[in-house]
């Protein structure tokens, strides 16, 4: 018995040392094996990154699996990638991997793929990656027998796949999709049961998102005829969202073509299971909604599908006389119906017709009644469409929960547009049907996103067929107030492509608080600057709009506003102010100039102000510029006018970047006066002391350039302290000062000291006026003063020169005298 342990014992070691040994010398050959196989069926690159085997997972059947799997197109598509998969595996058996006839495929394991289909506009296709049928007859059977599929299992995890059509602009989108499926072979059929989830369906057409957030799932048993490639349901239900659908019918693929005869219907013809459809981020407000009345969803497919020839669709959804109501809620929705069909005759996908020839629903005795008829969507979309409704706001809040919304007001109104797409391209109006006309009154809107409500006391639209007419609104928010007119076209290009909206409107006011507009839309709830900070804005791309402003009276950053008039333009992605004059700060302002977003978020400006006699006191709180280049004028009182043209950026929070700034302009000066000034204290010692209490400075204008954030400022004359004075010099874009102040300084004017020096020199009595140069520098808000006494030596030793003996005798007598007086 001991001999026998040891031989199975023995036995079993071989078998686990083979079942470990043979995967691993059979890795190389097989994998290289396996690429051949697989490439030599395919007219595509075939990669993966890894491969495995495995005796003992699924004795006596060897497991392969293959990591990072890449199917990439060739020529066209050398560069696009077909097909990626994480990892997929499948069963071979043992007897496979000594044969050379090729490999048998019965189950596949796949797990995060990614599929991407591509129709180019010029007819190309990217999945098309199976070799040409005049390939030689020897070729083509060399390939047959390399590879056998014979499916009976197959598991899906996390499939995604993108469908993209560039000749129709159709995007498909099918994501984290689970698959599981399984049957049993008999022959040449296989009975399969299928069990599949697609996370989300996305349908977009022209960039515009039709179908989103919708799950698909389905529930199937399906017979596969792999033999003559018939594929039949059995009891199965698709599931839209959580709508369910039985599913019936059949489809065939004899060749490169599909034939299919499915049929679909929604098993309860109720209400409320039509509900379920509603995506599934909203599957929670049914439950507290209470529904009555007949509806249902039902459709076929059925032709053939090849190239660009499509099966019969034919769909239709109803609903007749139906109610819905919320719990708790004191109105319902009622006498709701529909009738709408999606059809299509075998051929192109430009047959597609959409039909809905009633929509209707009724709160109290508001009733709204739309329909819509769409044909040749691919080639020329032709519409037909009208509504025709009232809407009580304040009802239907009552009606559906609004959550934090507040929803006011009474809107009635019609619309009836019917044409051709191609007719709104070529802008041939009188080929479009449009009219319409829309009243409101006592709106009232308040949302989470705004700091404060936005009322509409009244307002009337009116719709052609180039135009929409606001003949009348007046709005309030906050304190402010404004009533609009005006009007809009090219509107219908715009909405349905995209193109340039036209508009010319006039703006009037009594008050405009535009620090409260600024903050009209509330942030996000993350930490944010202070609540009156702005932020650079984009401007629309595809607006052409004029704004004729008059407003009474405004306020922006406490600061006082009236009489705003001018106009306001949008276009070309630039806001443009053109003559807009406003009274503010004791005097009057007009701005020229521009603002250009871009793509940074640092927008470029270009303006050109025009300021008459503002006060200096509420300038220099007011602009950051003045208080940035000239902070003595936070000790100055008087007013200023000035004519500056200057271009610059702002950064993200609408702050001038210093750098940026070029541009030249003037300064004017009136009653100007500086009031305990550290600067004008440092010269002191040569001019009186009560001259520089509250230094006045008589009128000036002073010309300048910016250059890069520098401002270099044109020599000018003034009276500073009753001195004559020329004053030059720059202030540098990280705020160094270099100035120089020339005085004429009065003799009488001078300080005691000077005064009684000058009065021991021989012919001091000839000076009338000397010359004192005062240099400024260093930081512009402590700054340093130096005095230049050269030109006054100068002045003193020429007239020194020309006295005469008895002068100098005189002058040293004096000096003498003073002595005597000192010591005694």
């Amino acid at each position: 018995m001991k001999k026998i342990g040891i031989i199975i014992a023995a036995v079993l070691l071989t078998l686990f040392a083979a079942a470990i040994a043979i995967p691993v010398f059979f890795k190389g050959p097989l994998m290289e094996k396996v690429k051949q196989t697989i490439n030599k069926n395919v007219n595509a690159r075939v990669d993966f990154s890894d491969f495995n085997l495995s005796l003992i997972r699924n004795f006596p059947k060897v497991q392969a699996e293959i990591k990072g799997l890449t199917v990439t197109g060739k020529e066209r598509f050398e560069n696009d990638t077909l097909v990626y998969i994480g990892s997929v595996a499948t069963k071979l058996s043992l007897a496979d991997l000594f044969k050379n006839e090729g490999l048998k495929i019965s189950s596949l394991s796949v797990n995060k793929a990614v599929i991407n289909l591509l129709a180019t506009s010029d007819g190309l296709v990217n999945w098309d990656i199976a070799y040409p049928d005049e390939a030689a007859p020897d070729e083509a059977e060399e390939q047959e027998s390399d590879l056998v599929i014979s499916l009976q299992e197959i598991i899906v995890r996390d499939l995604s796949l993108n469908y993209k059509d560039e000749a129709s602009t159709t995007l498909v989108r099918l994501l984290n999709a689970d698959i599981d499926a399984g049957g049993e072979v008999e022959g040449t059929v296989t009975r399969f049961t299928l069990d599949g989830e697609i996370g989300e369906f996305i349908l977009e057409y022209d960039s515009v998102q039709y179908i989103a957030n919708t799950v698909l799932k389905a529930k199937s048993e399906l017979m596969a005829d792999y033999d003559k490639m018939i594929f039949t349901f059995g009891q199965s239900t698709l599931y839209l969202n959580e709508l369910p659908l039985d599913v019936s019918g059949r489809f065939e693929m004899p060749s490169d073509s599909m034939y299919f005869d499915i049929q679909f219907k929604q098993p309860k013809s109720d209400f409320e299971t039509l509900l379920a459809m509603v995506p599934k981020s909203y599957q929670s407000y049914l439950e507290q909604i209470k529904t009555s009345g007949e509806a249902g969803f039902e459709g076929e497919i059925k032709g053939w599908f090849y190239e660009e020839d499509y099966p019969a669709i034919n769909t239709r959804m109803y609903i007749k006389n139906a109610s819905l109501q919320y719990t708790g809620a004191p109105e319902k929705i009622e006498q709701i119906s529909l009738e709408s069909s999606i059809s299509k005759p075998q051929g192109d996908l430009d047959l597609l017709s959409i039909h809905v020839s009633e929509a209707q629903a009724k709160i109290r005795e508001n009733p709204v009644n739309m329909k819509l008829t769409l044909t040749h969507p691919m080639t020329d979309p032709e519409f037909d469409a009208s509504f025709n409704g009232k809407i009580d706001f304040t009802r239907l809040a009552d009606v559906i929960p609004m959550d934090s919304v507040e929803l006011k007001g009474f809107m009635d109104g019609q619309l009836a547009v019917k044409g051709k797409m191609s007719a709104i391209e070529k802008q041939d109006y009188t080929q479009i049907s449009s009219n319409g006309v829309f009243n409101f009154r006592d709106f009232l809107i308040n949302t989470p996103q705004l700091t404060r409500p936005v009322e509409i006391s009244s307002g009337s639209v009116r719709i052609n067929n180039a135009e929409i007419n606001l003949t009348s609104l007046a709005a309030k928010t906050g304190q402010s107030d404004f009533q609009l007119t005006g009007k809009l076209s090219n509107y219908l290009p715009y909405f349905l492509m995209n193109k340039t909206l036209q508009g010319d409107f006039n703006l009037k006011s009594n008050y405009m608080n535009f620090d409260e507009l600024a903050g009209l839309m509330a942030d996000s709830g993350e930490p944010t600057a202070a609540a009156d900070s702005m932020v650079a804005f984009q401007v629309p791309g595809n607006l052409d709009m004029a704004f004729r402003s008059q407003i009474n009276r405004a306020s922006f950053d406490r600061m006082e506003i009236k009489n705003i008039d001018g106009v306001i333009r949008v276009k070309n992605q630039v806001l443009e102010l053109q003559k807009l004059n406003m009274e503010m700060l004791q005097g009057q302002l007009t701005v020229d100039g521009s603002y250009k977003s871009n793509p940074e978020n640092k927008p470029e400006f270009d303006f050109n102000l025009v300021i008459n006699s503002f006060q200096i006191p509420a300038a220099y709180q007011s602009f950051s510029t003045m208080q940035r280049y000239m902070p003595i004028a936070s000790r100055s009182q008087g007013d200023i006018s000035s004519q500056i043209k200057f271009k610059g950026q702002f950064d993200e929070k609408l702050n001038i970047i210093a750098s940026s700034l070029n541009g030249n302009g003037f300064l004017n000066t009136q009653n100007l006066q500086i009031m305990d000034s550290p600067t004008f204290d440092q010269i002191r010692n040569f001019i009186k002391k009560e001259k520089l209490k509250n230094v006045k400075i008589d009128d000036f204008t002073a010309h300048f350039q910016l250059e890069n954030g520098n401002v270099l400022m044109n020599p000018f004359q003034t009276r500073i302290a009753d001195q004559d004075v020329s004053i030059y010099g720059n202030v540098s874009v990280n705020r160094t000062l270099s100035l120089n102040m020339d005085f004429k300084v009065n003799k009488e004017d001078l300080s005691g000291d000077i005064e009684k020096a000058l009065g021991f020199l021989p012919g001091s009595e000839n000076i009338k006026i000397l010359d004192v140069s005062v240099l400024v520098k260093g930081e512009l808000t402590k700054p340093e003063v130096a005095l230049d006494l050269s030109k006054a030596r100068q002045q003193i030793t020429e007239e020194v020169k020309k006295s005469t003996k008895e002068q100098i005798n005189k002058s040293v007598k004096k000096v003498g005298d003073e002595l005597k007086k000192l010591f005694n």
